[in-house]
């Protein structure tokens, strides 16, 4: 005997109705205590330490961001992006070579990464290396064909390219017009640019 001739059937409404009212109100009831459940949840949601670390640069907070990068790679060594912000704030603490070191490392096991390639090809270009420079940049560009501020770098170090290839024409051959008229023509573009190698 099928089980639901022993309930209550209201109102006249067939069993397959009251069967649907039923799971209909179960879902809404469902339905309302996993909207509250997430809503709770991202009530509590205190952040990672990658927003962490991102609020805190913003707060120009270098020391503390820091900290959190340290501490987080100490489970997680290999996690590209704190790495890069790590190095990134060694800068800011102008501790330039361990930055320098960081760079070097991430640009060796993430080659891919443009913005790694083109804060090394900066450093590289600080410490005149403008060789070496350059093909960071061509790097960085390589695998972001848009990144604007690589573009700006790789034309910076190719004004001061330009500038050493005159220099030593002028060195090997001796001055002429054409060489003089060059070299005062890059002068203001050379001025503009942030690092001279």
């Amino acid at each position: 005997m099928p089980l639901f001739l022993f309930f209550f059937k209201p109102n006249g409404e067939t069993w397959v109705s009251v069967c649907k009212r039923v799971c209909v109100s179960g879902l809404l009831v469902l339905g309302a205590f996993s909207v509250q459940a997430q809503t709770v949840t991202l009530q509590n949601y205190k952040g990672t330490p990658h927003d962490e670390v991102q609020k805190s640069m913003m707060r120009r907070d270098w020391n503390n961001a820091l900290w959190i990068t340290e501490e987080y790679l100490q489970d997680q060594p290999r996690d590209p992006q704190m790495r890069f912000w790590r190095a990134r704030l060694l800068e800011q603490l102008k501790r330039t070579d361990e930055a320098f070191d960081t760079y070097l490392e991430l640009s060796r096991e993430y080659p891919e990464l443009p913005e790694v390639q083109n804060n090394l090809g900066v450093m590289l270009a600080a410490k005149g290396r403008t060789d070496e420079a350059r093909l960071a940049f061509e790097n960085a560009l390589r695998n972001n064909p848009g990144y604007a501020t690589a573009h700006e770098n790789l034309g910076d170090i190719l004004v001061h390219l330009a500038q050493r290839s005159y220099d030593t024409a002028i060195r090997l051959a001796g001055t002429n017009k054409s060489l003089t008229q060059k070299t005062t023509a890059l002068q203001p573009a050379l001025q503009l640019t942030l690092t001279p190698p």
